[in-house]
């Protein structure tokens, strides 16, 4: 089939690019800094060094950087977002709510666990590509209170799992029914691209990534998993699979749910978790998944360069950059160890 010049140009521009992104041996360096200034010494990609050249050296703290490298990651979502047209477009405004999903997640856990919380510790997201008004809900009373907020938009759904999460003391419970309904917008979304199969194949394993590490965690905090059988349908939806399989999921012991998993087109993953399930680690879980995530969708970009598998990779590769950088940074203000910080 004909390729549209808009669709090559999607493509053309996530491989120019890609090549402005920080290649792993880079932040590998980066990891091994002794310090924090020597990491902004090192850090000297086009992207950043304007912004790093502005700061007055030796007086920089982590959350400086990392509300540069939130801007830069916001920046080249946008910058994607305004070069699309059409179905890309529409592509592009839905998955770029991922920004408003996790701010909602530092939202949430601050008020879970009564902390302080501003829009400095949010990633700063332009009018216009958020239903949120997250100036509002930094200044909530409690996690009840951002219930109001969710009320009139397509999370709203995720009301019904606050009192679960004050029950087990952890959002994961929101966090799960907010996924879930973003990855429902993004899936409607990627079905009208060219290549939608195979886009929609790693927005389903993204999510799957995400649905387990969900329900591993709540499993960890004993947490009653037979309530999120009212998202079974939703769920199941989103990851095209039979609802028994997420009841069956949502239903089983640890190990069980593991060789689920293994006998599933999502068993990929299982070799990333299974032994933070063994151990019950919620952090080694995180890492896992995202590792995995990661591993499948490198591995899926290489053998389909020239369609919008290689675009995804490009977006994702600019949220792990981001992630990475962050970890990297906090790091290197706490005087932890190189060898202690594991890249995503």
């Amino acid at each position: 089939m004909l390729k549209s010049a808009s669709y090559i140009f999607i493509v053309s521009r996530a491989h120019g690019l890609a090549t402005r992104l920080l290649k792993y041996d880079e932040l590998d360096s980066l990891k091994k800094t002794k310090d924090l200034q020597a990491f902004i010494d090192l850090l000297t990609k086009d992207d950043y060094v304007q912004s790093l050249s502005t700061l007055e050296r030796g007086k920089v703290d982590a959350a400086t950087l990392n509300k540069i490298f939130s801007k830069v990651y916001v920046d080249r979502l946008i910058y994607f977002t305004k070069i699309s047209s059409g179905k890309f477009r529409d592509f592009m405004m839905s998955y770029i709510k991922r920004l408003e999903v996790e701010n909602l997640r530092r939202v949430l856990r601050a008020k879970l666990r009564g902390r302080d919380i501003t829009l400095d510790d949010l990633i700063p997201i332009p009018r216009g590509y958020t239903v949120l008004n997250f100036q509002e809900l930094v200044n909530v009373a409690s996690i009840d209170d951002v219930a109001y907020h969710l009320a009139p938009t397509m999370y709203r759904g995720a009301q019904e799992a606050i009192p679960m999460a004050k029950s087990i003391n952890s959002t994961l419970p929101v966090e799960l029914a907010v996924e879930a309904v973003y990855f429902s917008k993004l899936l409607e979304a990627a079905n009208s691209l060219p290549s939608n199969k195979r886009v929609t194949d790693i927005l389903r394993n993204e999510y799957f990534s995400k649905f387990a590490y969900y329900i591993f965690g709540m499993k960890f905090l004993e947490a009653p998993l037979i309530i999120f059988e009212r998202y079974s349908g939703l769920i199941a939806r989103n990851l095209s699979v039979p609802v028994d399989f997420i009841n069956d999921l949502l239903r089983s012991r640890e190990d069980v749910a593991l060789n689920i998993i293994l006998r599933s087109r999502y068993r990929w993953l299982v070799k990333y978790i299974e032994d933070a399930v063994e151990r019950r680690s919620v952090n080694d879980l995180y890492r896992g998944v995202l590792k995995g995530f990661r591993s499948f969708h490198i591995d899926l970009s290489k053998r389909h360069p020239l369609d919008m598998a290689y675009v995804l990779w490009y977006l994702y590769s600019v949220e792990y950059e981001y992630m990475n950088l962050i970890q990297i940074a906090t790091a290197k203000e706490l005087g932890i160890d190189p060898e202690q910080i594991e890249l995503y």
